[in-house]
């Protein structure tokens, strides 16, 4: 965690500067906030396809399949919904997963799930991916990107292409920051007021979601 030490009080010490300055930037709304919410608003609806309708349009809102040659691609929706349904059941199960004590058993789960999406056509797994079970497992999964999460904790965008990096990778950023952060004196309270003012907060829709945007408005 050593790595992580810094950049962990960072967060929690100015929460309500990231916080203020996430909000006043006013950079995400339209399609992204949209689809976002309605995607975490049908996760517990019978009809299972809409609901991953609105995960997929979640992600090329939020910028994960460009047109033309260059830029990241996204797999057509007949092989994400098929991907998706081979792992329901692991999804029903990690959406058990507390952040507070995660065990073993519950990584290997949640890399389970990890490795079965398949939703990006092109060489890097772990933003689709990530953002995928951001809206499945949201209470232990956040988005990961390059411009803000990775920028922020590492300092760079890289990300070396292997579904067995960017796993490491995706567990590593977990649980040496997110848990941590989550696990913060006082900061559950604030992040849970955080959310509970859905109207003037619509991005805080969950703890880790709160996190996520306080690196956004960290680097803003």
């Amino acid at each position: 965690m050593n790595n992580y030490r810094y950049k962990i009080s960072d967060i929690i010490a100015n929460a309500e500067k990231y916080h203020k300055a996430y909000y006043d930037a006013e950079t995400f709304r339209g399609p992204s906030l949209y689809f976002h919410r309605r995607s975490l608003e049908m996760s517990c609806s019978a009809n299972f396809e809409l609901y991953l309708e609105y995960i997929y349009s979640t992600l090329a809102s939020w910028g994960m399949h460009r047109m033309g040659k260059g830029g990241s691609k996204m797999q057509s929706f007949d092989v994400f919904k098929e991907s998706i349904l081979k792992i329901k059941d692991k999804i029903g199960k990690a959406r058990k997963i507390k952040y507070q004590k995660v065990t073993e058993l519950d990584w290997r789960l949640l890399e389970e799930v990890f490795r079965g999406i398949k939703v990006m056509a092109s060489g890097t797994s772990i933003v689709g991916n990530s953002k995928v079970m951001a809206h499945i497992v949201p209470s232990i999964v956040p988005p990961i990107d390059r411009e803000y999460t990775l920028r922020y904790l590492k300092g760079n965008t890289n990300i070396r292409n292997g579904i067995d990096y960017e796993w490491k990778l995706m567990k590593e950023i977990i649980s040496e920051f997110f848990i941590p952060v989550a696990k913060g004196a006082g900061f559950v309270n604030k992040a849970n007021a955080w959310i509970s003012n859905q109207s003037k907060y619509p991005w805080d829709t969950s703890i880790f979601k709160v996190i996520d945007n306080l690196v956004i408005g960290a680097r803003k």
